[in-house]
């Protein structure tokens, strides 16, 4: 019994060690290309550009229907999707809206929230990005992101870098933190690692943010003019390397058929 356990802990650990992995996608604004970053290794590289163009946008990852949904904000106000592998984008629809800096997908309501400079709050419709005004807080929106372990719309303000958490209804602003100085730019959650990742335009930055002090840790530095970040999470399904499978079933099978010794009472 306690064998069959122990093959079945390795298992488990494997599959969730490879679901954990995840992806982060970000645009590079210097073309708007597309870019993947590994979040263990920090790894960039260039998936393809996306063939529109546009400032300050951002992104986000609807994890219900497996689309990137893309904004690429100052000079084009159009809702895209994004082909994860080649980073072609694809036009859903015009939204109309000046300078709509911050997009999110919001899972409990299945629909696309973004706020605009002038701190308008919208949400956009995911067959043609049709906007519905829902409320104004006045603040210079950096990026958007749903914490799903909170149930909470995340918004960063450009600037000043402090953290809100906004009403689905009314699109009000409640202040959650304040972590000093931030350039426009976006940010998403990973419910793996509960941290938000925030990638910053000016500097070129990628940092981790804490969700309870929202304190900074820079991990990456000079990666471009990125604007725009969303986390994609490995799907639960997914299957280690058999290389990895073999070694750590190995050292069980080793442990679990060892000769044991025998003596007399």
């Amino acid at each position: 019994m306690f064998q069959r356990f122990l093959v079945s802990a390795v298992l488990c650990s494997c599959a969730a060690i490879s679901a954990t992995a995840g992806t982060l996608y970000a645009i590079d604004n210097t073309d708007n290309s597309l870019i993947t970053i590994d979040p263990a290794t920090l790894a960039i590289t260039i998936v393809g550009n996306t063939g529109a163009g546009g400032s300050f946008g951002d992104l986000t990852y609807d994890s219900t229907n497996g689309n990137l949904y893309w904004v690429p904000g100052r000079g084009n106000d159009n809702l895209y999707t994004i082909n994860q592998n080649t980073g072609v984008a694809t036009l859903v629809g015009a939204h109309g809206i000046d300078d709509l800096f911050a997009l999110t997908y919001y899972q409990p309501a299945d629909a696309l929230y973004g706020e605009s400079s002038t701190g308008d709050v919208y949400t956009l419709n995911l067959s043609d990005g049709t906007p519905t005004l829902i409320g104004n807080n006045g603040i210079y929106p950096g990026g958007l992101t749903y914490n799903s372990k909170t149930g909470q719309l995340i918004l960063t303000a450009a600037g000043i870098a402090d953290f809100y958490s906004l009403d689905p209804a009314t699109g009000a602003a409640t202040l959650l933190g304040e972590s000093g100085f931030l350039d426009d730019g976006g940010v998403t959650y990973d419910a793996d690692r509960n941290i938000y990742w925030v990638d910053e335009y000016g500097s070129g930055s990628v940092s981790q943010y804490d969700t309870a002090t929202y304190t900074p840790t820079q991990v990456l530095s000079g990666a471009g003019a990125l604007d725009g970040i969303a986390y994609v999470a490995s799907p639960v399904s997914a299957t280690p390397e058999p290389g990895t499978i073999m070694l750590l079933l190995g050292g069980v099978m080793i442990f679990c058929f060892r000769p044991r010794k025998t003596g007399k009472s």
